[in-house]
C-alpha cells in the first residue's frame, strides 16, 4: 500500500495558448489519481494567459517572462505557501502520462530528486513524433524535487539572468546542496510527451 504524496505540479506559460490548454487538459486528467493529491502552479507573464488558468482551476503568479531564470524562482516564491511534498516541474507544452506517476509511486518518499530519462517529442504543425532517451544528462520535464531540496536551497533554483540551460543550472545547483538526481528507468512508452512548436525556447 503507498502513501498518498502531495504533488505541486509546476510551470512557466508563455504564449502557445492552444497547447498551454492541451497541457492543462492533460493535468486536470493528473488530478484523478488515486496514489496522489495534485495542486498546480503556473507562473505567466500574459494577462490572457488568466482565463485560462481560471478555467482549468489553477493557481497563478504574474511575473515578466524575461529573463526566465528570474520568472521561474518568482513562482518558486509563491509555492512556498502551498502544501506539498514534491514540486513536478514541467513545460507548459508537455505531457505527463498516469504511467509515469505509476512508476513515482515506488521513488516518492525514498528520493529527494528524481525524474525520467527519456521523452518522446511532437512536432505539432507536422505530427512528426520521435523518442529521445538519455544517458548522460538530465530532462527537467516531469523531474521530481522535494520540499526539504527547495527549503535547502531557499527557494531559489535557478540563476535569476539565465534564459537558457536553466535544467543543468538548476541540477548543479541542487547536487550542491548535496542532493543526487535518481533516473527513473524507461518505461514500454515514454512518460513525458513534449509537444513542439515554433514557440518554442
Amino acid at each position: 500500500m503507498h502513501t498518498k504524496s502531495k504533488i505541486l505540479i509546476y510551470l512557466a506559460a508563455w504564449r502557445r495558448p492552444e497547447i498551454t490548454e492541451l497541457c492543462f487538459m492533460g493535468i486536470n486528467r493528473l488530478r484523478r489519481h488515486p496514489y496522489y493529491d495534485i495542486d498546480v502552479l503556473a507562473v505567466i507573464s500574459e494577462q490572457s494567459m488568466v482565463d485560462l488558468c481560471n478555467t482549468y482551476k489553477i493557481k497563478w503568479v504574474m511575473h515578466e517572462n524575461l529573463p526566465l531564470g528570474k520568472k521561474k524562482n518568482a513562482g518558486l516564491i509563491a509555492a512556498q505557501q502551498i502544501d506539498f511534498d514534491y514540486l513536478m516541474e514541467i513545460g507548459s507544452d508537455d505531457l505527463v502520462t498516469n504511467e509515469l506517476l505509476n512508476q513515482y509511486l515506488d521513488y516518492c518518499g525514498k528520493y529527494d530528486f528524481f525524474g525520467i530519462s527519456d521523452a518522446a517529442y511532437i512536432e505539432s504543425e507536422t505530427g512528426y513524433c520521435r523518442r529521445l532517451t538519455t544517458n548522460n544528462s538530465t530532462y527537467g520535464a516531469g523531474r521530481m524535487i522535494s520540499r526539504k531540496v527547495l527549503e535547502a536551497m531557499n527557494w531559489k533554483l535557478w540563476d535569476d539572468k539565465l534564459n537558457r540551460g536553466l535544467d543543468n543550472n538548476s541540477v548543479r545547483a541542487i547536487q550542491s546542496k548535496g542532493f543526487e538526481y535518481v533516473k527513473v528507468q524507461p518505461m514500454e512508452k515514454p512518460g513525458i510527451i513534449d509537444v513542439k512548436s515554433n514557440e518554442n525556447i
